[in-house]
């Protein structure tokens, strides 16, 4: 069963570097894919820089957190989508809710609960291995 955690683990990692390149190299694809319009060429920064940065930043962590004994390290993903939902609520909140927040609270909400499950799974099987 830890394989196959690991597998899944990694392919979200893989997700997460996907979604951060296309951030960062094509930011007005990404961009109309997530609604979201560049209104200056600083606005084309900020795509690349900040939901670049953030996906790559995640896609990191998830592939080194996937590595055997180092499960601890998927935390820190899991602190990046609770204060991503933190942001969702506040939106939902303010501004309505939609079928568009629906969806992204939704993955969100599945993602963190699993890479959550996977990070305390994983790191139970790694004590026990140190433990034989």
């Amino acid at each position: 069963m830890d394989k196959g955690l690991r597998m899944v683990v990694v392919l979200m990692g893989l997700v997460a570097l996907m979604g951060g390149l296309g951030f960062i190299f094509a930011p007005t694809q990404m961009g109309a894919d997530f609604s979201i319009v560049a209104s200056l060429i600083d606005g084309l920064g900020t795509i690349r820089g900040d939901l670049g940065g953030m996906f790559l930043m995640a896609a990191c962590f998830i592939l080194y957190g996937s590595r055997p004994g180092k499960s601890v390290w998927l935390v820190v993903p899991v602190v990046l989508l609770i204060t991503v939902l933190l942001g969702r609520t506040v939106h939902i909140l303010i501004d309505g809710i939609s079928q568009p927040a629906i969806r992204s609270t939704l993955i969100e909400i599945v993602a963190l609960v699993f890479l959550n499950f996977a990070r305390c799974r994983l790191s139970v099987s790694e004590a026990d291995e140190t433990e034989d």
